[in-house]
């Protein structure tokens, strides 16, 4: 794939909060050669990686660029300083969504509304065309009201691209920050199959909190939600 003016300023941005969160717990870490370190095995990873469209082609190639400078984080902390620590991994990443830019757009997201959802069936339609193991494939289906919404993934390229780099035990802390996303939107997520745990598909499901779909979710699992999955 080629490495272009946004991918490296996704790394930048990423890159620095990540970094951040990270020092906050090893302050005695060096954030500057964290970064340089990590910078050096994102391009690596990125040529290496097939082309899944631009960024207008395909609404995926940002989930696929993003996982790559977790990856390549993850790999620079442990060359430097050892392996880190699972939940230190988890807030490492959940850090990206609280980059200022990040939290307004999920803020704003009108996640319910028809005209959303229609432009995003359109996005997932035109990036569905795009055929290979580094893409998404991905169902998406409105309620019955306009107070819930199911995706399904039966491939994922962040599975693709973990299985290669040989990261596959941390995928599922990165797949747990969706959880993270549903609440920083302000809807409820509901999840019990993620292709990065060896189920057969990751299956979401979206709900408006208060609404009558959720209260009936609710009744019918009495033990809450999967935040394992």
């Amino acid at each position: 794939m080629r490495i272009g003016i946004i991918d490296r300023a996704m790394f930048s941005v990423m890159a620095s909060a990540c970094v951040k969160e990270l020092l906050k717990e090893h302050p005695e870490w060096n954030g500057r050669a964290i970064r340089k370190n990590a910078r050096g095995r994102f391009r690596q990873m990125m040529k290496d990686t097939p082309s899944i469209g631009s960024y207008a082609q395909n609404c995926w190639k940002m989930n696929l660029v993003g996982g790559a400078v977790w990856f390549s984080l993850y790999e620079a902390v442990q060359e430097l300083y050892g392996k880190m620590p699972e939940e230190l991994y988890s807030r490492m990443c959940n850090a990206t969504y609280d980059i200022p830019i990040m939290a307004r757009k999920y803020a704003s997201t009108p996640f319910f509304t028809d005209k959303y959802q229609d432009a995003y069936i359109k996005k997932i339609d035109r990036a569905n065309q795009i055929k290979s193991d580094y893409n998404w494939v991905t169902r998406y289906a409105k309620g019955p009201t306009t107070d819930s919404l199911k995706i399904q993934f039966t491939n994922c390229g962040l599975c693709t691209l973990a299985r290669r780099t040989g990261h596959m035990d941390i995928l599922p802390i990165m797949c747990r920050t969706d959880y993270g996303v549903a609440d920083r939107i302000g809807v409820c997520l509901h999840r019990d199959k993620t292709l990065a745990t060896g189920d057969s598909c990751c299956d979401y499901l979206y709900t408006r909190p208060g609404s009558e779909v959720e209260k009936q979710w609710q009744q019918e699992h009495p033990a809450g939600t999967f935040h394992s999955k």
